[in-house]
Formats: C-alpha cells, sequence, structure tokens
C-alpha cells in the first residue's frame, strides 16, 4: 500500500522468506517485517494455525486460546506478547521515509498484551492501538494493556516511558508507573500510580522479553574496547521549541575521557557529558565523539523530531 505526493507512505508489512537469524533492525527506506517467535499451544491467525517464524501480515487476526500465548518482534525491534483469551488485529506497519517514522497499527478486540514499542535510534516511532471507542499510542514506551469487552472497559499500564490515550475529545497522558482505566463512553479516569507489586510483575515481563532500549545504563567497568551511548532522554519526539537534557554514557576504556564532544545536527556544537539545548521544528541527528585518556575513541548517534504537534 503507497501514498503518492509529499510524506509519501512506504511499504507496509510485507511476507517474505528470510530466517530468524537474519532478521536486523529495519532499513531506513523499509518498513518492519512481523514475525512470530514464539507460539504456546493453541494460536490462531485468521482461523489456521500459527506457527513459529511465520509472517504476519496487514490485517491479520491474531487468536490465543485459553492456556496459549504468543510474542510477536518486529524487525525494527518492537515485541507484542499476547497473552491467553486475547484477539489482536495487525492492521499494518507503515514508514514515512521524510520523518523517519514508522508507524504501527493494531485493534485489540478483547484480552490483553505486552507491549515494548522500540525502535533503533535512526528510526522513531508511533505504536497505536484501538482498544474499544479508545485510542491508545506510544512513541516508545513499555506498556500493558486489558480490554474487557463485555465490560466495555480497558485498563493501561505504562511501565517505561509516557503513553497517551484519546477516547473522542477526551486525551490523557498516562506517565510512566501510572495506571488508567478506560471506559466506553466515560470521560478517561485520571491516571493513578500502580501498586509496586504490578509494577515489579510487568518489569519482569519486559526483562523476560529481552532488553530495552529505553533503560540508561549505568558507567560500567573500565577496560576493553571505550563505549559510549546517548542517553538522558526516553521521548525523542516532541513539539516545538522542544528542549531536551543528553547525556553521553561512557563504558570502557581506561575510566577517564579527556573528552565529550556533540554535534547537535543544526550547527550548533556542545562539550561534557551532560548538555541541554533547545530545538526549533525540524529533524536533527545529534552526535556525541568521545576520547579516553589513552587516546581511545568512540561515537554514538540518535535522531531527535521536533513538530508542530506530535501528538505525544
Amino acid at each position: 500500500m503507497t501514498r503518492s505526493g509529499a510524506g509519501k507512505w512506504l511499504a507496509v508489512v510485507a511476507a517474505g522468506s528470510i530466517l530468524l537469524s537474519q532478521m536486523a533492525p529495519a532499513a531506513a527506506q523499509e518498513a518492519s517485517i512481523i514475525r512470530a517467535t514464539r507460539v504456546d499451544g493453541a494460536v490462531t491467525r485468521n482461523d489456521g494455525p500459527l506457527r513459529e517464524g511465520d509472517v504476519v501480515g496487514r490485517d491479520d487476526r491474531i487468536v490465543a486460546a485459553a492456556s496459549s500465548a504468543a510474542v510477536l518482534t518486529w524487525s525494527s525491534g518492537s515485541i507484542v506478547e499476547v497473552y491467553p483469551e486475547t484477539a489482536l488485529v495487525v492492521r499494518g506497519v507503515v514508514y514515512e521515509g521524510e520523518k523517519k517514522l514508522e508507524k504501527t497499527l493494531l485493534t485489540l478486540q478483547r484480552g490483553r498484551l505486552f507491549v515494548k514499542a522500540q525502535v533503533p535510534e535512526h528510526l522513531f516511532n508511533h505504536f497505536e492501538l484501538a482498544v474499544g471507542d479508545a485510542v491508545i499510542a506510544s512513541q516508545g514506551a513499555e506498556l500493558a494493556v486489558r480490554h474487557e469487552e463485555a465490560e466495555k472497559r480497558s485498563s493501561v499500564w505504562s511501565l517505561i516511558g509516557a503513553v497517551i490515550a484519546e477516547m473522542g475529545t477526551h486525551r490523557v497522558r498516562i506517565a510512566e508507573g501510572q495506571q488508567a482505566t478506560l471506559k466506553s463512553g466515560a470521560r478517561p479516569d485520571a491516571p493513578v500510580a500502580m501498586p509496586e507489586r504490578t509494577r515489579e510483575a510487568l518489569g519482569k515481563t519486559s526483562k523476560r522479553l529481552g532488553g530495552s532500549l529505553l533503560i540508561e545504563e549505568d558507567v560500567g567497568a573500565t577496560g576493553g574496547p571505550l563505549q559510549v551511548r546517548i542517553g538522558g532522554i526516553r521521548n525523542r519526539r516532541g513539539n516545538a521549541p522542544y528542549t531536551v537534557t543528553l547525556k553521553a554514557i561512557v563504558r570502557g576504556g581506561s575510566g577517564r575521557t579527556k573528552s565529550v564532544d556533540w554535534s547537535l545536527g543544526d550547527g550548533k556544537t556542545a562539550r561534557g557529558r551532560d548538555v541541554q539545548h533547545t530545538f526549533t521544528q525540524g529533524v536533527y541527528v545529534v552526535v556525541v565523539r568521545v576520547e579516553d585518556e589513552n587516546g581511545q575513541k568512540a561515537t554514538a548517534q540518535l535522531n531527535i523530531s521536533v513538530e508542530e504537534e506530535c501528538g505525544c
């Protein structure tokens, strides 16, 4: 499916024959491929059996029976765990080249999901889940959603990052560590802090499914190759003007940095481990270069998108 003109949509989830071992982050001009990377028990795709390694395409309906579950993995890094007695429709994955933005559109008809909506640093993410008469959107959070079809009620838990829930003209922002209840035909309840027991359980699920691109690692032990990544920023998309704090997270090497230099993508530069900067509207490539006292060098980069209204 394509759309002509500015902001051209490129390939929607495509079937393919690559092996699981060949899965890699999606190239900048491609939409992700989704595969079933784990299937336990009776899980169907469009009323036929879903098997590990199967590609899940646009408009495919995934249903997990009682005591059954599945894990769907995007080639760009996102992961969805489908719990027992859950029905999910994959409406598609699209890539907007000019904005380097990948959009995933899903519908949860009933049941429960755990979502790691994450993509690598060179892409932006919009993960949208239709649930009843609500739309739940994330630009890279880790969250759980449960939809009780008979009660026309949904619950949302945000483990890492922020989640936006919209019901008609009402919008609620569910911050990290919060939960909210959405009832059909009613104004969304104000989010509240999730119980610590719930947070611990979701944290175990997240860890079981793999590492998070949103968690900042502490400074590592010295020795070995010098490495750096950019931290300090959870939301790589924001409304203009957008002020962010960037942090160089350094591991390995001698343990003592000689220099930390930033190129902020808008012609400005900065020095030091922690940098605060305000961006105007546009897409920027931020690069950090680190050198230790022994002359080892390392570089990292990420993209930041600043929009008039990103809805995030």
